[in-house]
């Protein structure tokens, strides 16, 4: 990076051949990534153990963020269009322009473009390529060919399932899949912030996810312990079965390790444009695939419009942002009116979200977390809008109040 120009556009290649190809033909700004392509992809992404090999990204940030637009001119393999993916999630799509061609690498191409394309000049061959990258795909007007290699993809394994939520009978209703936003509702103290909290850890531990965790009701410390309670299946503080000082100190540099924390304490506003400018940095920075923001009545709306369109505008940035950065955001919204006392209150649903008719709407998946008469916990869908997601339904689960923790029971299956 430290020869690239400030300022102007960036081409980022794979190799190092290829970028030492693209000087000869004389093009500037070009750069390599480290290492290469990633080792692990799992359906055409990086998986997330990945991780932190693109701490490089988040280290130019001041060059990348000052360039007006950045070629992503990667090889052509499936390691290749992963990393592309990438990189494009942590800079920015919309600053990203994504150059295709024919062959394994630039270097590649040039080498044989004598014999495939018949001309004199092998470098104005490259310099097309670079020249013709297109906008990075995102939400928006598209031509459909920029979905086919997707589509035959789809076609020929098949659309799937998103990722576990660690309960067997909670994915047969409900699964999470980056790029889609859950509505979480339920009483005070239904246990709804324990559940995301817990499908959080279960991600981290399986699929090794990070995370941006905007919890206006707690402070960051205390939803820390809580996170290291989840981990370890014990208590933070004093009680039966508390976690040792090793045991402490395993679950801190865990928690470390997958989350970062958006402090809500009144030194930067609590609008939604605010709270998503700092989930962007947690992509840059870390790769955060998730994004808590719990729950919603503490957040600055637009005091211009009405409370109904001010949601809805709300959650349409939230949707977006989704979709631009390949996260999953869990939205925890409490109902509106609480119209009985004890275990007869009604289980509420996204018709009894405080605000506007969009939260049933605009949400991808919606959640109810409702406490019945013993331990058990009701884990509804009342909204799913990809059946390959999950369906309507309910299942039940056990909730440990001594770790805050959930478990199956029997009358799940």
């Amino acid at each position: 990076m430290d020869e690239v120009k400030k300022g102007e556009p960036i081409i980022i290649v794979e190799g190092e051949i290829d970028c030492l190809t693209l000087m000869e033909i004389g093009l500037n700004n070009v750069v390599s990534v480290p290492g290469g392509a990633p080792i692990k992809v799992a359906d055409g992404k990086v998986s997330a153990s990945e991780d932190k090999k693109f701490a490089f990204v988040w280290n130019a940030r001041e060059i990348i963020e000052a360039a007006p637009y950045v070629v992503i001119a990667t090889d052509q393999d499936i390691p290749g269009q992963a990393l592309a993916e990438e990189l494009a999630r942590r800079i920015g799509k919309d600053k990203c322009r994504l150059a295709k061609f024919t062959g394994k690498d630039l270097n590649e191409v040039f080498l044989n473009a004598s014999d495939d394309f018949m001309v004199d000049d092998p470098s104005q061959v490259l310099k097309d390529i670079i020249d013709g990258a297109t906008p990075y795909p995102i939400a928006g007007l598209s031509d459909p060919s920029v979905y086919e290699d997707r589509l035959n993809d789809m076609f020929a394994k098949g659309v799937g399932r998103g990722f576990s939520t660690g309960y067997a009978s909670v994915d047969s209703i409900y699964t999470v899949v980056p790029g889609q936003m859950t509505v979480v509702t339920g009483y005070p103290s239904s246990g709804k912030s324990n559940f995301v909290d817990q499908v959080m850890v279960n991600l981290a531990k399986a699929e090794d996810w990070k995370f941006a965790v905007c919890s206006f009701e707690n402070a960051p410390e205390i939803h820390i312990s809580r996170l290291m309670e989840i981990y370890m299946n014990k208590r933070f503080f004093e009680g039966k079965n508390r976690m040792s000082q090793d045991e402490k100190a395993q679950a801190f540099k865990w928690v470390k390790d997958h989350f970062l924390f958006i402090d809500t304490n009144g030194e930067e506003p609590s609008t939604m444009d605010s709270i998503l400018e700092r989930s962007r940095v947690a992509v840059k920075r870390m790769g955060a695939r998730g994004l808590v923001i719990d729950p919603y009545n503490y957040i600055d709306l637009n005091k211009d419009a009405s409370e109904t369109q001010a949601i809805s505008d709300m959650l349409t940035r939230v949707q977006k942002f989704c979709k631009a950065n390949d996260c999953h955001t869990w939205f925890v919204a409490h109902p509106s009116k609480i119209t009985r006392s004890g275990v007869e209150q009604p289980r509420p649903d996204g018709m009894s979200i405080s605000g506007s008719m969009a939260w049933w709407a605009k949400t991808d998946v919606g959640v109810t977390v409702h406490r019945g008469q013993d331990k058990d916990v009701q884990i509804a869908v009342w909204k799913c809008r990809h059946r390959w997601v999950g369906a309507q339904g309910e299942t039940v689960l056990q909730f440990n109040p001594t770790a805050g923790t959930y478990t199956e029971t029997m009358d799940a299956f």
